[in-house]
């Protein structure tokens, strides 16, 4: 079982490391989009990869807030990738990246409303009518408030769920990010999403700050993981079932062995609150 196991993004650095020996790691994540063109380096080390290690895929580009009409080739292409190397989890951001045809590498914050709900509803809808299977939607980070919001972003996804039977992709950076941002707690935020509905966890750091300690934006996910989210996930193991969990490492890429190391970190707080849960 994956439950209980820690995944690292795999990235060109380490390429002949994973594939050319078993890395003590659970499983590996990788951008689905990078593996679209069949003949290339990444896609010939993937091949390689998922003979050793489960996979999950990550998608950046569906924009599924955005009101462009959906990409179904853009679809049809991850259907080729699950096909091909049968994922355990096919995941995608909540967000809109493109607009009049113009596509952006940021994901950007929804609006919260019962309006763009349905909106969504029906995208995820039609993506997974073509997968033939569910996926699983990441929570934004959000930098500022949205005066059009009537839901919570915890109620708009806990509702996209019961809708779709899509899962949440629950990142804990993001939640961090969110929290400092437009103050709220985030421990309130994290003990009202239902466990159940969680298929993955995302852990990574930002170490951009404005000088009034306010966190700006920070997508690159280049450092470790910060003590704020280490809090956080501790807080949201004593709360779920364990759960397959990220770390998130996506520029300014480190040895293998430190990266391994923040996995390593993850999985005894995993064991940790496995150990205190069947002692009570």
């Amino acid at each position: 079982m994956l439950d209980d196991l820690v995944g690292i993004g795999m990235r060109p650095a380490h390429y002949e490391q994973l594939t050319n020996s078993q890395v003590d790691i659970g499983w590996l994540e990788v951008h689905s989009e990078n593996h679209f063109e069949t003949n290339s380096e990444a896609t010939y080390y993937l091949d390689k990869a998922s003979d050793r290690y489960p996979i999950s895929l990550h998608g950046v580009g569906l924009a599924l807030s955005s009101n462009e009409l959906l990409d179904t080739i853009h679809i049809h292409n991850i259907k080729k990738l699950v096909d091909r190397y049968q994922p355990f989890c096919i995941s995608e951001h909540l967000g809109w990246s493109s607009i009049a045809g113009q596509h952006y590498s940021d994901a950007s914050p929804v609006s919260y409303t019962e309006e763009n709900l349905k909106h969504v509803i029906g995208r995820i809808e039609q993506i997974q009518q073509i997968l033939g299977q569910a996926i699983a939607i990441e929570n934004p980070a959000c930098y500022s408030k949205n005066k059009n919001n009537t839901l919570t972003e915890a109620a708009f996804l806990t509702e996209l769920q019961a809708a779709t039977n899509c899962t949440i992709l629950l990142d804990i950076n993001n939640v961090h990010i969110s929290s400092h941002q437009l103050e709220f707690n985030p421990y309130d935020y994290l003990a009202s999403i239902p466990s159940h509905i969680v298929s993955e966890i995302h852990l990574s750091g930002s170490n951009k700050l404005l000088k009034n300690n306010r966190i700006t934006f920070d997508q690159e996910h280049s450092q470790k993981v910060t003590p704020e989210v280490w809090q956080l996930f501790e807080y949201y193991l004593q709360h779920c079932n364990t759960i397959p969990t990220l770390i998130e490492w996506d520029t300014n890429i480190p040895r293998l062995d430190e990266l391994l190391n923040e996995a390593y970190t993850a999985q005894k707080m995993i064991l940790k609150s496995q150990r205190f849960k069947n002692a009570c």
